[in-house]
């Protein structure tokens, strides 16, 4: 009987550190997403300051844009300007944690809709 309840406890225990751990490798994972998503979709509005003068006017914008960059020898880059990872109903891009990516088009600042994320 003794031998039933410390294997219980074992395996209780076991589960609470394994759970622990991945709950903290997957904040790990979604605030490294972030990052990358942030400097994807800030290059983006910059590539699109560069070629068009302006920054687009809203992110589902530069969703459904194309550019083209002529170079060296005749070769020609074409390429959409941003392709988003995850969607909201609206069609605008999410952050890893769900929130619409906040834009503001007069300055080109693109942050997380996350609550203490807002900064990055």
């Amino acid at each position: 009987m003794f031998d039933t309840v410390l294997v219980c406890l074992l395996v209780a225990g076991l589960t609470v550190a394994f759970m622990t751990y991945y709950e903290r490798m997957a904040q790990e994972a979604r605030q490294t997403a972030l990052k990358v998503g942030l400097a994807n979709i800030r290059l983006s509005t910059e590539l699109y300051r560069a070629l068009n003068g302006r920054y687009p006017h809203d992110l589902k914008h530069l969703l459904s844009e194309r550019f083209l960059i002529p170079a060296e020898q005749g070769t020609i880059l074409n390429d959409w300007y941003l392709r988003a990872q995850a969607l909201d109903h609206s069609g605008y891009p999410v952050d890893p944690f769900g929130e619409r990516y906040q834009y503001e088009p007069a300055s080109g600042r693109v942050s997380s809709g996350t609550r203490g994320y807002q900064n990055w």
